[in-house]
Formats: C-alpha cells, structure tokens, sequence
C-alpha cells in the first residue's frame, strides 16, 4: 500500500517538474520572438528628419492699429497728430484814451402809459427829445435809468451819473425866475402852488401829481406862468418837442 502511494507522489512530482520546464520554455520562446519582431521593425524602417516649420508672415503695422489706438496710457503713439494752438497775438499797442465828450443834459421823464422815456438835449445844442432804453443820442447810448440815476453806453463802456448831475446849470436865456407868495390855506394832501400867478392870470400856477424821479406834473400847462416859474421848492420846465409839448415841475437843488 505504501508502496503504491510513494510511486504516485513520484508520479505527481515529475509531472509538476514536466509543466514547469514547459512553462520556462515557452516563456523563453515569447522572449526570443519578441526581441527579434522588435530589432526586424527597427532595422526596417527609416528615420525622416521633421517637417520644416511654416514661413512667418512679414510684420504688417494695419494688424496692431486696434493695440496702438486704445492704448490708454500713452497718448503720444495715438495716430491723431495733436497740433499746438497758434501763440496768442502781441497786446495792442498803447494807444492815447479817447476823450469822452460832454453828457446830454437832462430835463425829467414821462411815464404816461407804455414805455417810460427820458427828456435830454446835446450838451452842445438846446434838442430836447424823448429817448426811450436802446435810443442813441450823439455818441452815448440809453442803457437804462431811474428816478436818481442814468447810464449811457460809450465806446463800450458803462457811464452811469445821477440826474441832478445832468440837468443844465443856467434857466433858459429870456425866462426869469418868478416867485410867487404862499396862499393863505392849501388844500389837504396835494401840493398847491405857493402864492398868486402872474400880472394878469387870476390862476395862480399850481404843482401837480408825482410823475417820479422828483418830478411833478402840471395841474395846467396853460395858466400863463412861462418856463422857468418858481413855486415853493420847484421849478416849472417847458419843452417843445416832437410830440408836442411837455410840461413838468423840477425841485430847485
């Protein structure tokens, strides 16, 4: 019985060893095949040298406008030549002032309705005329005026003066100042001439309403006192102009 054991584990032994050697054999045989497809591959092709690269295009500046042109931190490599402003021209030379001449003279205002006007003359000729803001007369202009003051425009400059300033000196030439004495109760609240008129008018002349800038109206331009009649503090002022005849009373400075 143990005899028949002992030849089967031998048995089983040299059947392992016979697989064994098989399997070294066959992996050798692998091996050898492997390395002689690998050295036939490499002995059978060829090595080419690489493709040569593509030509670089030449530089082309239209390519890189959009670069240069938003550039936000060089404003000397934008495209637009900034060309410097011409030098300012030398200062005129000094020339002599102009003489100013002579304001017009002033003789009141009206402002009976629409725009208000103002009476002046020439200071070298007795012209009386009304002028309206805008008129010109002579060399000045009328830029505006008020009860106290006026302003002229000349060669572009603003002459501003007060009326009392521009109202002529002397009384006109031929008619005397004339004083009349007070009447013996005036009426309440309005101004009444200060005495009796002249030889021959039974009406005493009489200071009228407040036109404005000091000036009163006549109460009747036609009670026979000429131009120039003294009633209390004023003085009655006749003019001849293009719309007719104006009359007024001017206080005495």
């Amino acid at each position: 019985m143990n005899r028949k054991v002992l030849l089967l584990n031998l048995a089983l032994l040299a059947l392992i060893g016979l697989l064994l050697w098989q399997l070294r054999s066959r992996r050798l045989a692998a091996e050898a095949h492997e390395r002689a497809v690998l050295l036939k591959d490499g002995h059978g092709q060829t090595l080419l040298a690489p493709p040569a690269p593509a030509p670089v295009p030449p530089v082309a500046p239209a390519e890189y406008i959009d670069s240069v042109q938003k550039m936000l931190f060089a404003k000397d490599r934008n495209p637009n030549v900034i060309v410097d402003p011409p030098p300012p021209a030398p200062p005129p030379k000094h020339e002599e002032p102009k003489p100013m001449p002579a304001l017009p003279h002033y003789y009141g205002q009206i402002h009976f309705g629409g725009d208000p006007v103002v009476i002046l003359s020439s200071a070298t000729a007795n012209d009386q005329k009304s002028y309206a803001v805008g008129d010109k007369i002579g060399e000045f202009k009328v830029v505006a005026f008020d009860k106290d003051n006026i302003t002229f425009d000349w060669d572009g400059q603003q002459v501003e003066r007060s009326l009392a300033d521009l109202k002529p000196k002397d009384p006109q030439a031929g008619q005397p100042q004339q004083s009349v004495a007070p009447p013996p109760q005036p009426a309440q609240n309005s101004v009444v001439a200060i005495g009796g008129g002249p030889s021959g008018n039974p009406t005493p002349p009489t200071v009228g309403n407040d036109m404005g800038g000091g000036l009163h109206a006549c109460t009747n331009p036609d009670d026979g006192s000429p131009s120039g009649t003294v009633v209390g503090n004023y003085r009655k002022v006749i003019n001849q102009g293009l719309m007719g005849k104006s009359c007024f009373w001017e206080p005495i400075k």
